[in-house]
């Protein structure tokens, strides 16, 4: 009786296990999905990051050629200034010695001048900061690029550690189930076992040896699940630790992404603001020029 009736519950137990199994199959194989869906975004954010950085460094291209051109247009409007000079002076040569009022004039051409040359050295300092802020501006762009890069990487060691997790939980439900079926099995059977009596002299005492040993075999057995659970348990708790740490890890380059990015944006808004100067010096140094009276001087201050 007893032997068919733990067939019979291995049979149950069985036929208990095999869809745990296979839903577990189920949720693995899902996972396993999302798993390559999220590596192909990534790779597609990856992509769009690089084609942002190209459409970066075509628009640096373009300003530094814009720049260049700037500076041949101001080499020909000092020529031009030579040239005007030049004649100037050969016109003064007809005059001698210049009156008060060109005298005068050359004052305020020779204050202007070094006016005009305080704007030239002043729009070269702008331009200089122009190049340090790109510099900086570059290296920020770099270390945000390496940062968001590092995040992914951790988020997906995350995700993983995540699923580790989550399968470890599983089983260890599986096989706290399972023992607990085993228990309760054990418990069912030693109930059933009739109290000890002395058995008449013309009968064997055959059942109740092998009662006995398939209550300690049952017990042996509960005994070897609770040592399978134990390792599993260690496992859960290692897996839980890993989680901690990979979320602060998560959390402290989270933090160094959020710097970075102000900072990158504070720089921008320092470069337009130093472009925004060079251009309102390169306006003042055209209206000096402009204003500056072509009257005819000494020679000995017509030094560019």
């Amino acid at each position: 009786m007893y032997p068919l009736s733990a067939c019979c519950t291995k049979v149950r137990l069985a036929e208990c296990v095999a869809p745990l199994h296979q839903q577990l199959n189920s949720t693995l194989r899902s996972r396993l999905a999302r798993s390559v869906a999220d590596l192909q975004a990534a790779a597609v954010s990856r992509y769009a990051a690089v084609d942002h950085q190209h459409q970066f460094s075509l628009t640096l291209l373009r300003q530094t050629r814009e720049l260049r051109t700037l500076e041949r247009l101001y080499d020909t409007r000092q020529a031009e200034v030579v040239r005007l000079r030049g004649e100037i002076a050969a016109f003064q040569d007809v005059e001698d010695p210049p009156s008060p009022t060109v005298v005068n004039l050359e004052s305020q051409l020779r204050q202007q001048t070094d006016e005009i040359r305080d704007l030239e050295l002043r729009l070269d300092q702008a331009i200089s900061d122009r190049n340090t802020l790109q510099d900086q501006n570059d290296h920020l762009a770099e270390e945000v690029r390496l940062a968001g890069a590092e995040i992914e990487q951790l988020q997906d060691d995350h995700n993983d550690l995540d699923r580790a997790r989550e399968n470890a939980e599983h089983e260890l439900q599986l096989s706290e189930a399972s023992l607990a079926r085993v228990q309760a099995s054990l418990v069912q059977a030693e109930n059933q076992i009739p109290p000890p009596a002395i058995p008449p002299a013309n009968v064997v005492a055959t059942d109740v040896d092998r009662l006995t040993r398939e209550r300690d075999e049952a017990r042996t057995a509960a005994t070897d699940a609770e040592g399978q659970i134990a390792p599993l348990r260690r496992e859960l708790r290692a897996f839980q630790d890993m989680h901690r740490s990979a979320q602060t890890d998560l959390n402290c380059h989270r933090y160094t992404h959020a710097a970075a990015t102000s900072d990158l944006i504070q720089t921008v808004k320092d470069r337009h603001a130093a472009r925004a100067d060079a251009n309102r010096y390169r306006d003042d140094s055209s209206d000096l020029r402009k204003s500056a009276p072509p009257v005819p001087h000494d020679p000995s201050v017509l030094i560019c």
